[in-house]
C-alpha cells in the first residue's frame, strides 16, 4: 500500500469533492475511494507537512464520501484544500479504478488550473 499526499481538492458547482491532486497526478474521488475501501492506497492530507491525517471513504446514500479531520472539529478538513471558488473540474487527466488514463472533454475555465495542471505534467 502506498501513501498518497493530498495537495489540493477539486469540488463541483454544489460543493462535493470531485478530484484530489496528489504528487502523482489527480484521482477522481471514486477512484479515490474505491482503492481506500480495498487497502490498494492510503490517502493523506493536512494543513502542513507536519500533521498528516488519514483520508477515510464513508459509505452515503450518493456514494462514497471522502473525510479528513486533522483539527479535532466536526466538519471535514478536505474542503480546506480546495480552491476558494467552486467551479467543475478542468481538463485533465483522471486515474481510473482500472488504471488507465482518460481525458476529461471540459472546457478549460481557468488559468489557476491550467498552472496547477501544468506543474504535475497533466495538460
Amino acid at each position: 500500500m502506498c501513501d498518497l499526499k493530498i495537495e489540493i481538492v477539486a469540488r463541483d458547482e454544489l460543493g462535493s469533492i470531485v478530484a484530489l491532486v496528489t504528487p502523482h497526478g489527480v484521482v477522481d474521488a471514486r477512484t479515490a475511494s474505491a482503492e481506500i475501501a480495498s487497502g490498494r492506497a492510503r490517502y493523506v492530507a493536512g494543513p502542513d507537512s507536519y500533521v498528516r491525517a488519514p483520508i477515510k471513504a464513508i459509505a452515503a446514500s450518493g456514494g462514497a464520501y471522502l473525510y479528513a479531520n486533522w483539527d479535532g472539529s466536526r466538519r471535514n478538513n478536505l474542503h480546506d484544500l480546495a480552491t476558494i471558488d467552486r467551479r467543475p473540474a478542468t481538463r485533465s487527466a483522471v486515474r481510473t479504478a482500472s488504471g488507465r488514463s482518460e481525458r476529461a472533454a471540459l472546457p478549460r475555465r481557468s488559468t489557476f488550473w491550467s498552472t496547477i495542471f501544468r506543474a504535475f505534467g497533466l495538460d
